[in-house]
């Protein structure tokens, strides 16, 4: 629920509001695109398919580029032939920071989310 929550606060609103989709949307974007993600598909037909189940309409700048910073890594890791799952090594990073910051993971719900939500600038699209 907290990944649900983190793209609602966060800005991301589709035509459906699919949680599926959504889900499959921030795996993808930034953590792991192998098969158990895709299904399979190259990453056209996968993003192709998840917008007509679930057509997205606004998606804030910083999901974009933590994403194409995501993306960017995973594919210069494949290209050295050393696949990279993003988690793996932003997870532990993250549960420092937080911690030292007096804000440990275990303490997040979706009030404290609200509370230290950033000001966004969001990117809409529209879709047929």
């Amino acid at each position: 629920q907290m990944m649900i929550d983190l793209s609602q606060v966060g800005g991301y609103k589709s035509k459906y509001g699919k949680k599926e989709v959504v889900m499959k949307l921030m795996q993808f974007g930034y953590d792991s695109w192998g098969r158990e993600v895709t299904g399979g598909k190259n990453i056209v037909q996968f993003t192709d398919e998840l917008k007509a189940q679930d057509p997205w309409h606004e998606v804030p700048d910083n999901f974009v580029m933590a994403q194409f910073l995501s993306i960017r890594l995973r594919a210069l890791g494949l290209a050295m032939n050393h696949p990279v799952t993003c988690s793996d090594w932003w997870g532990p990073i993250a549960l420092r920071v937080l911690a030292a910051e007096g804000l440990p993971y275990e303490s997040w719900d979706r009030a404290q989310l609200e509370r230290y939500r950033p000001e966004l600038n969001m990117q809409v699209h529209r879709f047929g």
